[in-house]
C-alpha cells in the first residue's frame, strides 16, 4: 500500500485523504480536537450513507480510520441520511459533544448531542438559528454559554443550557456585501477570545475563500478587540474555479491546520498562521525576507572610469574558491551597457574590481552609433541608455561558465544572448569569451535567461522571459547555432490580486535545495506598477515547470534610499544569488544605479517560504485499526 510520509515539522503541511486502496473518495463532514488529536468525521462515498465514519491524527496529517463507527439519530429515533448534512461544526461543552448541522433544503439548524462521538441523538426542539457556529470552550458570560455563528457576517448566540440558544441581531463584526461568513476555529488565551473564519466571496460562479480572525474581549464578547485586517491565509490559483467546502480548523501543538473539501472526492489540509498572545503588538506572521546588508551598496559609479560613471547594477554572481564573482551591468555617459568583475570576500566585501570592461557588445549586434533621438526612433526600451549587453547571469555546468544576457541594439526588440568561458580563464581574468549567440526568436522581446546549474531529466533546462510570464525550455545542448531559438513551451504566470499580478521575470538561476529549485524572481503588480519587488519560489527538482511553493508577499522590496535615489526610483532587481555555507546571498541591482546584497538563512528562508503557500497536495492513507 502507498502512502506518503508528510513532515509534522512542514509548516506548508499537505494533506489528501483517500480510504485504504486510493481509490474510494470521501466526503467530509467536519473535524475537531479531542485528548491532542485530530478527530475527522467522513462518510466514504458509495458507502453506507446512515453510517458515520471516523478518522484521528496526531499530527493532523497523517490519519488512522478508527474501527468503530456510528450513527446521527434524528429526533423520531431513526437514523439521518449523512448525505444530507452540510456545515456541520462540532463543540465540545461540559462532558458532551455538541454537533450543529444543516440538512439539504432547509434553512434552520439542527443540533445534535454525543457523550462518545460515535452515535448522535438530535434533539427535539429547535434551536432558533439559521447558522452554524461553534461554542467557546471552557467559558461562560453572564452564566450562559457563549457561541460564534457565521452568516452575512458574525454573531454572538446565548443559552443557559447548552440546547436553546439566542442568536444577537447585531453584528459583532461589520459585514461586506457579496460575502459571507463561517467559523472555523474558536479558541481562548490571555488576550481574549480568538474566532479564526472564513470569507466566501462570489466570483461569478466560482466561490473563492480566504481565512481571517478576530479577538474578543472577555469582559464584553461583543467587542472586537483586534482583527486581522489582511487575510491570514487565501486560497491560491490552483483551488481557483474548484468547488471547495471547509470542514473546520483543528490546533494541534503550535499549528492551526484547516480542512478543506473538494468536488474530486480528495479532502486537503493546509497550515494558518497562528497567533500567540503578543499579536495586540506584533503579529507572528511567517513569511521569507531578505536582509539588507548594512553597508550597501557595496558598488557604485566610478566617475575615474568613463564606462562606468554613469550607472553601476544588476550583478550576476558564481560563487568559487571561496570568492563571490560578480558581472555587473555598468553605463557611461554614452549609455550603452557594458558589463564589469567584482570580486567579494564574505560574500559581500569587495576586494577587486574591474579597471576595463570584461565584456562589451559584440559586433555581429552591437548598440546604433546614434545618440540623437532625431535620428534614431527607439521603439523599445531595455532598462534605460542606448542597448548594449545588460543584465547578466551566470551558471556553471562542468568546467564552464555560461553567461546569459540581454541583447540590445537600441532599435529593434531586445534578445536573449548566450556566451561561454573556461572556468579557468574566468579565475584568471582572462575574458577569453566565446562568441556569443542569440538564443530568443527575432521580433519578440525576451529577456531575464537563466540556465539550470544541471540537466533534469536529460536535458538542460533555461528559464526566460516573454511578457508577462516566465518561460521554460528543455534543449538538449547549449551549443546554439544562431539559427534555433528558445519556444517558450512551459508557462509560469503572473497571479491575479497578488503582488506580482502584472509580469514575472527570472532573476538568479535556481539554487538546488533538497525542498527543490529555489527561483529568485523579480516582479511588477498593479497595484503598484512603478515598483520592482523581489519574490521567491520552490520548483519541483525533477519537473521545474511544477511551482511548489512561491511567497505571498515580496521577499524585498524597494525601501531603502539606494533602491529610490537613482536612474530609476523604486527598482530592486536581482541577477545573481549564492549559497556560501548555508546563507543566502542575493545581488540586486538599486535604482538601475548601484550594486546591492540582501541576505536570509536559507533553510529557515525556504521553511518560511513553504508556510504561507498552498503546497502541492500528496496522497495520504487513512490506514484501518486492526
Amino acid at each position: 500500500m502507498k502512502k506518503s510520509n508528510p513532515q509534522s515539522e512542514d509548516w506548508g503541511g499537505r494533506l489528501k485523504l483517500w480510504i485504504n486502496d486510493n481509490t474510494r473518495p470521501l466526503k467530509g463532514l467536519s473535524v475537531m480536537e479531542r485528548d491532542g488529536k485530530v478527530i475527522l468525521f467522513y462518510q466514504p462515498k458509495n458507502g453506507n450513507t446512515h453510517t458515520l465514519s471516523l478518522a484521528d491524527s496526531d499530527d493532523g496529517f497523517n490519519f488512522n480510520r478508527l474501527k468503530h463507527q456510528g450513527k446521527l439519530f434524528c429526533s423520531h429515533g431513526n437514523p439521518e441520511d449523512i448525505n444530507t448534512l452540510d456545515d456541520v461544526r462540532l463543540s465540545k461543552l461540559d462532558d458532551k459533544y455538541i454537533a450543529l448541522f444543516k440538512k439539504h433544503q432547509e434553512a434552520h439548524i439542527y443540533s445534535a448531542t454525543s457523550t462518545g462521538l460515535n452515535n448522535w441523538r438530535e434533539c427535539r426542539h429547535e434551536i432558533y438559528l439559521d447558522t452554524s457556529g461553534l461554542i467557546v470552550p471552557d467559558f461562560r458570560f453572564d452564566d450562559k454559554y457563549l457561541m460564534y455563528l457565521g452568516g452575512e457576517s458574525i454573531y454572538s448566540a446565548y443559552s443557559e443550557n447548552g440546547t436553546k440558544w439566542q442568536k444577537k441581531e447585531i453584528a459583532t463584526l461589520s459585514r461586506s456585501d457579496g460575502i459571507s461568513y463561517g467559523i472555523e476555529h474558536v479558541s481562548k488565551n490571555d488576550a481574549g477570545i480568538q474566532v479564526y473564519f472564513h470569507r466566501k466571496k462570489k466570483i461569478g460562479k466560482n466561490s473563492y475563500y480566504s481565512i481571517g480572525m478576530v479577538v474578543y474581549d472577555f469582559n464584553n464578547p461583543e467587542r472586537i478587540v483586534w482583527r486581522s485586517h489582511e487575510p491570514i491565509w487565501e486560497e491560491t490559483s490552483a483551488w481557483q474555479g474548484q468547488i471547495k467546502t471547509p470542514l473546520g480548523a483543528v490546533q494541534i501543538g503550535h499549528k492551526l491546520i484547516g480542512y478543506w473539501q473538494l468536488r474530486n472526492g480528495g479532502i486537503y489540509a493546509t497550515v494558518y498562521t497562528l497567533f500567540d498572545s503578543d499579536f495586540r503588538f506584533t503579529t507572528r506572521k511567517i513569511t521569507a525576507k531578505l536582509d539588507r546588508i548594512e553597508h550597501n551598496p557595496i558598488i557604485s559609479p566610478n566617475a575615474e572610469n568613463p564606462w562606468e560613471a554613469f550607472n553601476t547594477f544588476n550583478p550576476a554572481a558564481i560563487y568559487l574558491e571561496n570568492q563571490v564573482h560578480l558581472v555587473y551591468r555598468a553605463q557611461g555617459l554614452d549609455y550603452v551597457s557594458v558589463l564589469g568583475h567584482a570580486t567579494l570576500e564574505n560574500g559581500h566585501h569587495v576586494i577587486s574590481r574591474s579597471i576595463e570592461p570584461v565584456f562589451s557588445p559584440h559586433k555581429d549586434f552591437t548598440p546604433l552609433e546614434a545618440h540623437d533621438s532625431s535620428q534614431v526612433v527607439h521603439q523599445y526600451v531595455s532598462g534605460g541608455g542606448y542597448g548594449g549587453c545588460e543584465d547578466p547571469r551566470l551558471t556553471m555546468i562542468d568546467d564552464k561558465i555560461y553567461m546569459t544576457y540581454v541583447s540590445f541594439d537600441g532599435v529593434n526588440p531586445p534578445r536573449v544572448a548566450l556566451t561561454s568561458i573556461a572556468v579557468s580563464d574566468f579565475l584568471n581574468q582572462r575574458w577569453a569569451w566565446e562568441t556569443p549567440v542569440l538564443i530568443s526568436p527575432p521580433n519578440i522581446v525576451d529577456k531575464n535567461a537563466v540556465i539550470f546549474p544541471e540537466k533534469i531529466n536529460g536535458k538542460y533546462a533555461i528559464a526566460h522571459r516573454i511578457y508577462p510570464n516566465i518561460l521554460i525550455d528543455f534543449v538538449d545542448s547549449l551549443d546554439f547555432d544562431g539559427n534555433t531559438w528558445l519556444n517558450g513551451d512551459n508557462i509560469i504566470s503572473p497571479r491575479r490580486d497578488y503582488w506580482d499580478s502584472k509580469k514575472i521575470g527570472a532573476g538568479a538561476p535556481p539554487i538546488k535545495t533538497k525542498d527543490g529549485w529555489l527561483l529568485i524572481y523579480q516582479a511588477v503588480g498593479y497595484q503598484d506598477s512603478s515598483k520592482y519587488k523581489i519574490g521567491a519560489m520552490l520548483l519541483d527538482l525533477k519537473d521545474p515547470t511544477k511551482v511548489l511553493y512561491r511567497s505571498r508577499y515580496p521577499i524585498l522590496e524597494p525601501d531603502a534610499i539606494y533602491e529610490n535615489e537613482g536612474f530609476k526610483a523604486g527598482v530592486v532587481y536581482p541577477c545573481g544569488a549564492v549559497d556560501i555555507d548555508g546563507t543566502l546571498f542575493v545581488y540586486y541591482g538599486g535604482a538601475d544605479s548601484y550594486v546591492c546584497v540582501a541576505t536570509a538563512n536559507l533553510e529557515k528562508f525556504v521553511m518560511e517560504l513553504k508556510h504561507f503557500e498552498l503546497p502541492r497536495l500528496e496522497p495520504a492513507v487513512i490506514r484501518k485499526v486492526m
